[in-house]
């Protein structure tokens, strides 16, 4: 799913979802949904009709079919796309269950697509939750379900890790990483076996340690088991280490003479590391059982021309039990020189698609007919029914247990819901009112799921400019520079520039201009919500008071809402009438002052803050 969400061409891993037992989609509506994404891909040629004449010149179609095939599948826009087809299926003969399933398909990924911006993990316990794919182990009836539980959380810790590595990691290099996993590691690591009754497949690495009454060490056969090629050697591959400056290079094979003989000898050197190696897996899988050991080879293996036969470790072990004298004869004789090999022959019926199992879809279709029962049920009179036979202490957890379904089902709602309702919060700062107006959604966005931001050098020089003014007009610092706003400054690009705007505000109109305060705090009680704040400087005017707000931006782009709010601020806080107190801003670059005489008031802003 993660795959079909990144690439919207990633079509193997759509059809492994389509075939699989949650889909089941039959060969029939697969080949009909290729043969639609085809079309799609090639919407210029599907829209004319079949065997339509072509009214162009001759040498003109040629030329455009000769450029057709030489651009072929070099376009990513022009690949096929399962995905696309999903939702755009046509009037193709599609039965109606698979076209049911696919609209439902689609309607799904379109959701999770919307999410992929998330963090990681959140996108894919998203994923997790959307699939159903807790529901399915937690209704499974399988002895090693709650292995399978805990291998989905061993693969979310792998998630988790990765993005605490890579703290801007996106979807696309997870899966790069995954794919360089499994392609060049060892793949992610699995949970621990469980203690449930059932039989345990492991490799020989992940048995060290463990213990069970029957081991069965299968595949012990030439070429499998000591494999039959040696680790890659620093002579002749240059990304390998060279074994003298390694760690460990007195376990390692050295090359002990300049020459090509000496080459040779390092080779077969390499070569029996490889099988010491080797020896030392097979002692740990064969030393897991505490009864009884069960160690198998083969003749054939699928796809295999030759016979394979017991490997060197397999007669190690017959000798070890002392029946290796040379008249005990393997179980099934050798194959004779040119015989074929049968497994190649055989056709093997698998069912497909593959069906869910049947015990699981049972009890999933008995919840689901539960669920049905008790939406057509009065649930109060069953709850005033089940009164007469619950003592007080019973009936007490019942409500409890009302209280917390309730609660429950409430979220179960809101997350269902594509939309998410965001309360503004009861007291809110000067700068979040501001976004109220200019950005709603991605106020939203941040209250919904309120993350750290980065460092700015830029607004920590801001902060320095509004330190210096203090310090400057005379006004006791009694604030850590931190706590001061510098909202907006955030074009100081490092010291020189802040010291041309100190001296360009010494030389303007406030350079000394004592006002009557600075940093003034304040708390606007707008329709049920605190709105808290401080002003930069209130300066005393002739019929009142003029509040004002340094800028060092660049350019005049600072909102006038911020004034409107310091204005009926400290209007309310003095107990003056709100017309005798202005508002102006003062862009410290350039020297201007911009002053607005139509300000909204009480009203319109508290319209701002109820949407109303």
């Amino acid at each position: 799913t993660l795959q079909v969400l990144s690439d919207v061409t990633a079509n193997p891993a759509l059809l492994t979802l389509l075939a699989g037992p949650r889909w089941a989609i039959g060969a029939r509506d697969l080949a009909l949904l290729g043969r639609r994404a085809r079309i799609l891909a090639r919407a210029d040629d599907a829209e004319r009709p079949t065997g339509a004449p072509d009214t162009g010149p001759a040498s003109d179609r040629d030329v455009r079919a000769g450029l057709a095939a030489a651009v072929s599948g070099v376009d990513p826009a022009d690949l096929v796309s399962l995905v696309e087809a999903l939702g755009d299926l046509g009037g193709l003969p599609f039965s109606p269950q698979a076209r049911r399933r696919f609209g439902e398909l689609a309607r799904e990924l379109a959701t999770l697509r919307r999410y992929v911006g998330e963090p990681l993990l959140d996108l894919v316990r998203r994923v997790v939750d959307v699939t159903g794919l807790e529901v399915e182990l937690a209704s499974s009836t399988s002895p090693v379900a709650a292995a399978r539980r805990d291998n989905l959380a061993t693969f979310l810790d792998a998630v988790s890790a990765f993005a605490g590595v890579d703290t801007d990691a996106s979807l696309g290099g997870l899966l790069a990483y995954l794919r360089a996993e499994d392609d060049y590691g060892r793949g992610l690591s699995l949970a621990l076996p469980s203690e449930a009754d059932s039989v345990k497949l492991l490799t020989a690495h992940r048995a060290k340690g463990l213990e069970w009454d029957v081991v069965f060490v299968p595949g012990v056969a030439k070429g499998v088991f000591p494999i039959p090629r040696s680790a890659s050697r620093w002579t002749t591959s240059p990304n390998v280490l060279p074994s003298a400056t390694r760690g460990d290079a007195a376990d390692q094979p050295a090359v002990r003479e300049r020459s090509s003989a000496g080459l040779a000898a390092y080779a077969d050197d390499c070569r029996a590391a490889t099988v010491l190696e080797e020896r030392r897996l097979a002692y740990v899988a064969m030393t897991r059982p505490r009864a009884e050991l069960i160690v198998s080879c083969h003749w054939w293996g699928p796809r295999q021309k030759k016979p394979r036969g017991p490997s060197l470790f397999a007669d190690d072990v017959r000798a070890a039990l002392g029946l290796f004298d040379g008249s005990v004869e393997p179980d099934t004789p050798a194959p004779k020189d040119g015989a074929i090999n049968p497994a190649n022959r055989q056709d093997l019926p698998v069912p497909w698609p593959a069906e869910a199992g049947v015990v699981e879809l049972a009890r999933r279709r008995d919840a689901a007919a539960l669920v049905e029962q008790s939406t057509q049920r009065t649930w109060p009179v069953a709850v005033e029914a089940a009164a007469d036979l619950l003592m007080l202490d019973e009936l007490a957890i019942v409500r409890q247990w009302d209280v917390e379904m309730e609660a429950l089902i409430a979220e179960a709602r809101a997350d269902a819901h594509d939309e998410v309702v965001v309360m503004l919060p009861p007291t809110i700062s000067a700068t979040t009112l501001l976004r109220v107006g200019d950005d709603p959604q991605g106020l939203a966005r941040d209250l919904a799921r309120p993350m750290p931001r980065k460092p700015s050098p830029a607004a920590r020089f801001g902060t320095r400019f509004h330190a210096w003014v203090e310090a400057h007009v005379g006004e006791p610092l009694l604030l850590d520079p931190d706590d001061l706003p510098g909202r907006a400054d955030l074009d100081i690009a490092g010291d020189a520039e802040l010291r041309e705007l100190i001296e360009a505000f010494k030389a303007g109109p406030f350079g000394d201009r004592p006002p009557v305060q600075t940093e003034a705090p304040f708390a606007l009680v707008l329709a049920g919500h605190v709105v808290r704040g401080r002003i930069d400087a209130v300066y005393a005017t002739t019929d009142g008071f003029d509040v004002v707000d340094w800028k060092t931006n660049v350019s005049q782009t600072a909102d006038p809402l911020q004034l409107a709010t310091y204005r009926l601020a400290w209007a309310e806080l003095m107990g003056v009438d709100v017309g005798n107190v202005t508002a102006s801003f003062y862009y410290v670059r350039s020297g201007e002052i911009v002053t607005y005489d139509d300000l909204p008031g009480r009203a319109e802003l508290e319209t701002l803050v109820t949407g109303r």
